[in-house]
């Protein structure tokens, strides 16, 4: 099937407007990426935009770091790259949490994850609802709150974070601490119905933490046999990134 992009849409003076600002964006995004690098001229010519149009269209990129200039050519910029990286990252996490998350919500009865950064914050990379998930659905894509037993995890594992919202730094500092003490962090919230979400830390084999398991309980009575099962998870899925991934660096 031949591909075809749609032409961005002008106003009188040949700029894009209203949708038509994104469209050239990435049209101009796409033809870097063919090209590999290019000059501004190869960029008008590629998306048939004025060349008014692509410098400034390529100085508003440069400036969110999805474009950068080298040697009077433009290419991809660290911004586009990272995020490339986060989604590669994200598949590999989303193919080795799988058979770990599903023997733990077969066994919790619970809705578990697997969260991992993101430009937009810890996020879902995969998840299965379990009995709370009116709750806690934790579906793919879905952000955390700031105050996640999952960010928890990460600044008392991997890289310490300013208090979440609603806390000090005495109550964040002591959050970090009982999480680094037990292995885990496990965090109520309080609302029209009571939940408890835990998350167990995945390592990979130099020790950093590049994921967590999250778990929705749905029993308190069952806390303490859900965060050992959660921390069996984590370690069964640190297992599979090593096999999945060999020696290169995640």
């Amino acid at each position: 099937m031949e591909y075809r992009r749609s032409e961005p849409q002008h106003d009188r003076t040949g700029a894009p407007a209203g949708r038509g600002v994104l469209e050239g964006a990435f049209a101009l995004l796409e033809e870097l990426a063919r090209l590999g690098e290019a000059r501004l001229t190869d960029l008008a010519e590629g998306t048939g935009l004025p060349k008014a149009t692509v410098h400034r269209l390529l100085c508003q990129l440069a400036g969110l770091g999805a474009v950068e200039q080298h040697r009077g050519r433009y290419r991809i910029g660290p911004t586009f790259v990272r995020l490339g990286r986060t989604r590669d990252h994200h598949r590999l996490l989303g193919r080795a949490a799988d058979l770990p998350l599903r023997q733990l919500t077969a066994s919790t009865g619970a809705t578990v994850c697997v969260v991992a950064p993101s430009a937009a914050g810890m996020t879902v990379v995969h998840g299965i609802p379990g009995l709370i998930r009116e709750c806690f659905p934790h579906l793919p894509g879905q952000v955390l709150p700031p105050d996640s037993a999952a960010h928890v995890v990460f600044g008392a594992f991997e890289q310490p974070a300013d208090p979440a919202p609603g806390h000090t730094a005495a109550q964040w500092t002591r959050r970090l601490v009982r999480a680094r003490e037990r292995g885990a962090e496990v965090h109520e919230y309080k609302g029209d119905a009571r939940c408890v979400c835990l998350a167990a830390p995945v390592h990979t084999a130099s020790g950093r933490v590049v994921a967590a398991i999250g778990v929705g309980v749905p029993d308190h009575r069952r806390l303490t046999a859900a965060v050992a099962s959660a921390q069996r998870a984590a370690l069964a899925l640190s297992a599979n990134l090593r096999r999945l991934h060999g020696s290169r660096p995640l």
